[in-house]
């Protein structure tokens, strides 16, 4: 039978104690009892320093507590730049009233088991595109990857501000590449009338170039354009992203019947 130090590779030993056993059992309690300082997450069980003290074989150890990984689940989406959205855009309360809503939201709960590709979603507005990619993000931050959130209308503004050649251009546009998943949210929505400028396309092709090369890293897109039309804009990027999308390229057709937040509102039923 292995012992708990083997079961456990990151078990945290301290030195070795010649006290009696009665007097470890009596630091272990006295540890246990102790209130920590961590913030973020009330724990009974650590009290909220962390760590548990156990004996092992004659020694005290450390092990990680259970709350570490809701910490640490806390902190990805702080950084993630979500923490607004995740609350309410879940998979429980995606609305399948109607066949295509179902289908959105079983390819996106297929894909949280098949993480090999990309995942995009394009078209209508106010279809529930931003809701399932946030449902399907929030997912993947529980299992621990760290995330990054690009709403690309902000996002754009603020990378074309600094100098491409800067460091703080690059230092932000490298986050972007590299992070295990990142979200890109309204991809090339532009004020109405005008086309996304070299400069976007640029900066599209430089993020989603890097992370074509790395399969290992999840990307998910959502946009008001359809395939199509992302090809129109640069054919580069609209064909990577058909082809690592795969099957969870999901393209919802212009009808503003299947605008979800006009029909919530009862806006047609005035439409004679």
């Amino acid at each position: 039978m292995k012992s708990i130090q083997e079961s456990c590779p990151d078990l945290l030993r301290t030195n070795r104690l010649s006290s009696p056993k009665t007097s470890l059992e009596v630091q272990v309690q006295r540890y246990n009892e102790e209130e920590g300082t961590l913030k973020g997450n009330d724990c009974s069980l650590c009290k909220n320093k962390g760590y548990i003290m156990i004996l092992d074989e004659g020694y005290t150890a450390l092990q990680p507590c259970e709350c570490q990984k809701n910490r640490q689940n806390k902190v990805i989406i702080e950084r993630s730049g979500m923490k607004g959205l995740i609350a309410d855009y879940t998979f429980e309360n995606f609305n399948t009233k109607e066949m295509w809503q179902r289908i959105i939201k079983e390819k996106a709960q297929a894909f949280i088991l098949d993480q090999g590709h990309w995942f995009f979603i394009g078209g209508q507005v106010g279809s529930g595109k931003t809701h399932i990619c946030t449902a399907i993000v929030n997912e993947l931050m529980n299992q621990g990857k760290e995330t990054l959130y690009m709403l690309w209308r902000n996002e754009i503004v603020k990378l074309k501000a600094n100098s491409m050649e800067g460091p703080e251009y690059q230092k932000t546009i490298q986050a972007y590449k590299i992070v295990k998943v990142l979200y890109i949210d309204d991809l090339f929505k532009t004020e109405k009338g005008k086309s996304p400028t070299t400069a976007d396309i640029n900066i599209v092709f430089e993020i989603l170039n890097t992370r074509y090369q790395n399969r290992n890293l999840i990307t998910i897109i959502s946009s008001e354009k359809n395939i199509k039309e992302l090809i129109a804009i640069d054919e580069a990027i609209g064909s990577r992203i058909f082809e690592m999308a795969g099957d969870y390229c999901v393209q919802i057709k212009n009808n503003d019947r299947m605008n979800m937040r006009m029909r919530e509102r009862n806006l047609y039923e005035q439409i004679p």
